[in-house]
């Protein structure tokens, strides 16, 4: 893996971590303001940053950040195309609270575009493929 795969990767974790942080500062700093993406959650092509602010927000207002997590970026992969990269890789998350410990898998694809030496993520997809508790 070269450096530019790597900065890709680096930037990949710093954003998942945001996610689950509801760090709507750094997400907002790694996201393009046009971001798209398309989601299980809903029925169609989402086209603005808003929507995922908004939706960290109430996520951390309604159940803040408490429990503990780890994620695992497996088999990534980031394809370089000038200043466009694509990351796919299976995300496995792994969290634990009060009620024991879930297990959530999607197959992911992000895109980063390299803007002002930093990579910006402009479309993501994800596609769930299964939740389990222990």
């Amino acid at each position: 893996m070269n450096r530019r795969q790597r900065e890709v990767l680096e930037t990949l974790e710093r954003l998942l971590h945001a996610i689950y942080c509801q760090d709507t500062d750094t997400y907002r700093e790694l996201v393009a303001e046009d971001v798209s993406s398309f989601e299980s959650e809903t029925p169609a092509r989402l086209d603005t940053l808003d929507f995922h602010l908004h939706y960290m927000r109430q996520q951390k207002a309604l159940r803040p950040p408490t429990s503990q997590y780890r994620l695992d970026i497996v088999n990534p992969r980031v394809q370089l195309y000038g200043n466009v990269a694509i990351a796919t890789y299976t995300l496995v998350v792994t969290r634990s609270d009060e009620n024991g410990i879930r297990f959530t898998t999607t197959n992911e694809t992000r895109v980063f575009v390299r803007e002002d030496d930093r990579w910006l993520m402009v479309h993501f997809h994800k596609t769930p493929i299964g939740s389990f508790a222990v």
